[in-house]
């Protein structure tokens, strides 16, 4: 096996996959079993994320342009004159599918770029590209393009949260960020943006005893202003602003600044204060001062603070040679002492003529094959009777063949694979070969160890941090892979690889989501290669005694477990690490039972204390001192998970809200339900949250009911999280909306306003509210109830509309990756499944951002709709 300049393996089966050979060349049989395509960027949408005359450069020399790229330099062959002709046609074809809108360039942000450098270094982006904060490892990076030639910031926020949208092969993975992370990163990431301000505004947060408190305050953001002004956007409830920039001077000779405010504020230029000593303690600012400046650019900085009952005022006036008195021009400042270009790129322009040439261009070229994964016209030549020292893999490959950036190693390990794949004898790769090809196509290595290889390297060490305390290297680092199919269930190992789903709250760097359609095979070659069953001791106690002792080992008078352990969500005496209520639903008994006494034996190093040394129990007076026995006890008990009672010595802060033979309703502030959430838990163990500030179904959920205890400490203000399980969020916004047609965009902002109004609830026998509200003038009774649906736990909605239903009214029921299921229903992020009766719903949208929309027509509205919600 060939080795690269870090002294790493390289696997040529991976190689194929990755420069998509098989996209030009046919493979069949057994061969295809070795190799994971990757491939190209979905080119749908391509004006809407990149800047044109990046994508020009690129194509005309793709390895220049971003060096490292995968992507061959197709137009080789070409004489040298006529590149540039072509990658200009090229560009305006993929252009002409939509049209093309000036990229707006977002002014960077530096408080979101300081969040963002720490997430992109904290949150696991290192472990794939190079740090942007020291030299990168070599070879060891995929690379990145100059971001801010390529993206501008709404795109590359959109392309963070779901990479797979364009990228569908997963090797770019989404990283569970949230829109605000996302937003933070991207300005990061596109931090060498050029745009033109006369100058920058800082927002900050922070109690001031003084304007040099300032120099230390948070920055909320930053933004772009015209000039001394207090109308800051982002500037909300009481100001503490400073404002940065450059003032230009044409004449030699003294100008005198004047400063007028009600609240604090003091100006420097090149650091010499006009007012400072004494300006906090006054209410208002009257202060002159000269300076005698010569021609160029002089550094300016204004802070300001709202003091006293005054509504906050500020006036900056300058006078000098040739400038008369008055505020200070916009055109004498900038926030940059460097020039910058302005902040609206002239737009591109689709020409006729090029597009058409670049669309014979990308037909000849078959660029097809690769993006948009069409078979080309002409025969594919057999990929096992490639020759390996011609074609795209010569030293210098002729013009009728791509032009790849390949090192003497990556071509000696391409060859020696073509060698292997061609073998008449050849035979599928073992479950142990699928799995490390699988590990290193995904990069699975950078983070994980599995029989011995992979794990973080020294030069990213560093970057793999912990939030917890005390926890050692298990605290900080993935965890090794090593057995992980016969500790984990086959349904939770699967969830884990395609969703990222996690219990390590203490890990900063994240599991990726690389989605089921990439990893989804990986959870049965885990479990193929790892699993030992065990056959555990026959129990002859009652699931009841089991349960119960449990509850006693776990708790404060066993062997306190909840110490260290979260339970059902609430925080643990001193470490916070996993979470027991969920120890049942992601581990396998037998393993679990082998790990309790021997922990050591499975995680070398950990701090998991051996209660059971020697097999000796710690608690002779419980279950006969049976180590078997106690271990069963626990875990019947853990069994219950978010149902269990609570151990002994957890925090008695706790007014749960127990459902029994009828429904209970809780009003108050909620998490993801506002203010005025309403909520009810049904004797079904379902439970759903409403709105009411914006008449929106906020949240669905299973199980236990609410921990009321929160609304009664910090003056009501707590935070109140569903205690159960499979939550759902469903869309913020608008739940109805007026549609001119069926593909008009869904209005955005809350769903407060004149058309909607909340007019409260009643209850039936069995204390299930009916929830009132109107819409765009139509009376809506909205009744959800538990149920049963197929065996399944669900809720049923009965919506029912009373007077005129003005046109075009739709019901927006779930935003997600929405897929078809049994017929008529739909499935909600492979949760939670959906069924409309009494009308016909509509899914719109592409990939991670479909919409299920119900039209209310007329016959809707007489009859009403009915909507199942299933787990």
């Amino acid at each position: 096996m060939a080795i690269d300049a870090s002294g790493a393996a390289i696997d040529g089966h991976v190689l194929l996959g990755e420069r998509h050979c098989t996209a030009c060349h046919a493979v069949g049989g057994t061969a295809t079993s070795w190799i994971t395509p990757k491939t190209a960027p979905r080119l749908t949408g391509l004006s809407g994320r990149a800047d044109a005359g990046w994508v020009r450069r690129f194509l005309a020399a793709p390895d220049a342009t971003l060096p490292g790229t995968t992507m061959p330099d197709v137009l080789h062959r070409l004489p040298a004159a006529d590149r540039e002709g072509a990658a200009e046609a090229l560009t305006h074809h993929l252009f002409s599918s939509a049209t093309p809108a000036a990229a707006i360039r977002v002014y960077p942000d530096k408080a979101a770029i300081a969040r963002g450098e720490a997430l992109y270094h904290r949150v696991g982006c290192v472990a794939c590209h190079a740090p942007q904060d020291a030299a990168a490892e070599a070879g060891s990076s995929v690379p990145l393009p100059r971001m801010e030639e390529k993206w501008t910031h709404a795109p590359l926020r959109q392309f963070l949260l779901d990479p797979t949208a364009v990228r569908p092969s997963g090797r770019m993975p989404a990283m569970g960020l949230t829109d605000r992370e996302a937003s933070d990163i991207a300005h990061y990431l596109l931090r060498a943006t050029r745009v033109h301000s006369p100058l920058e505004a800082t927002v900050c947060r922070a109690r001031l005893r003084s304007l040099a408190d300032l120099d230390t305050a948070e920055a909320v953001r930053t933004v772009p202003v015209d000039g001394f002004t207090l109308a800051v956007p982002g500037a909300d409830g009481r100001l503490a602003l400073r404002f940065n920039g450059w003032l230009r001077v044409d004449v030699a000779g003294n100008h005198t600044f004047r400063l007028s405010a009600d609240g604090a504020t003091r100006l420097s230029i090149d650091g010499e204060w006009i007012e400072d000593v004494d300006c906090w303690d006054r209410d208002e600012t009257n202060a002159e001062g000269s300076l005698l400046l010569l021609p160029g650019w002089h550094a300016v900085r204004l802070d300001f603070a709202q003091r006293g009952s005054k509504p906050p005022r500020l006036q900056v006036e300058m006078e000098g040679p040739g400038i008369p008195r008055g505020p200070i021009a916009a055109e004498r400042l900038r926030a940059d002492r460097e020039i910058r270009p302005g902040s609206t790129p002239v737009p591109f322009v689709v020409d006729a003529a090029k597009a058409e040439r670049g669309k014979a261009l990308f037909a000849s070229l078959d660029c097809a094959t690769c993006h948009d994964g069409k078979m080309p016209a002409k025969v594919m030549p057999e990929l096992v009777r490639a020759d390996p020292v011609r074609g795209c893999l010569a030293d210098a490959p002729a013009a009728g063949v791509p032009g790849f950036v390949l090192s003497d190693a990556e071509r000696t390990a391409l060859r020696s694979a073509l060698v292997g794949l061609g073998r008449p004898d050849l035979a599928a790769p073992s479950s142990q070969q699928r799995l490390a090809h699988s590990m290193a196509t995904f990069r699975c290595t950078a983070c994980h160890v599995r029989d011995g290889a992979g794990g973080v390297t020294a030069g990213r060490d560093r970057y793999f941090t912990s939030n917890g305390e005390d926890l050692g290297e298990e605290g900080r680092l993935p965890p090794r892979l090593d057995g992980v199919g016969d500790k984990l269930r086959p349904a939770w190992l699967g969830d884990v690889l395609a969703k990222g789903t996690g219990v390590r709250p203490y890990l900063d760097t994240r599991m990726p989501r690389f989605g089921a359609t990439n990893v989804g095979h990986l959870a049965a070659l885990f479990v193929a290669l790892d699993r030992r069953p065990r056959s555990p001791a026959p129990m002859s106690d009652t699931a009841d005694a089991r349960r119960e002792a449990g509850r006693t080992l776990v708790g404060t008078d066993g062997l306190s477990c909840i110490a260290c352990h979260r339970f059902n969500r609430q925080p643990a005496h001193a470490l916070q690490v996993l979470d027991l209520a969920t120890t049942t639903e992601r581990l396998n008994e037998d393993w679990f039972r082998a790990f309790l006494r021997e922990p050591e034996r499975f995680n070398v190093g950990t701090r998991m204390p051996s209660f059971w040394p020697g097999g000796a129990s710690p608690m002779p007076a419980l279950l006969g001192a049976d180590t078997d026995r106690q271990h069963a006890a626990i875990w019947t008990y853990l069994a219950d998970g978010a149902r269990a009672k609570a151990p002994e010595g957890l925090s008695r802060e706790s007014m749960e809200l127990v459902v029994g033979g009828e429904a209970v309703v809780y009003r108050g502030k909620l998490w993801e339900a506002g203010f005025r959430a309403v909520a009810a838990g049904y004797p079904e163990q379902v439970d759903m949250a409403f709105d009411a500030e914006e008449s929106r179904l906020a949240l669905l959920w299973r199980g236990r009911f609410l921990n009321a205890g929160p609304h009664w400490g910090v003056q009501g203000m707590g935070q109140i999280r569903p205690l159960g399980t499979d939550v759902v969020v469903l869309p913020r916004g608008p739940a109805f909306a007026v549609l001119a047609d069926a593909v008009a965009a869904w209005p955005t902002g809350t769903g407060r306003g004149p058309a909607t109004k909340f007019r409260g609830y009643q209850l039936d026998a069995s204390k299930r509210p009916t929830l009132l509200y109107t819409v765009h003038g139509t009376e809506v009774e909205d009744f959800l109830a538990g149920a049963v649906a197929e065996g399944r736990p669900s809720v049923r909605r009965t919506l029912r509309f009373h007077g005129a239903v003005p046109a075009g009214l739709h019901l927006r029921l779930a935003s997600g990756k929405l897929a078809p299921v049994d017929g008529d229903a739909w499935q909600l992020d492979g949760m939670l499944k959906i069924r409309v009766q009494g009308g016909t719903a509509i899914v719109r949208g592409e990939g991670g951002r479909k919409e299920l929309l119900v039209p209310v027509d007329t016959a809707a509205a007489k009859d009403g709709l009915e909507v199942v919600y299933a787990w």
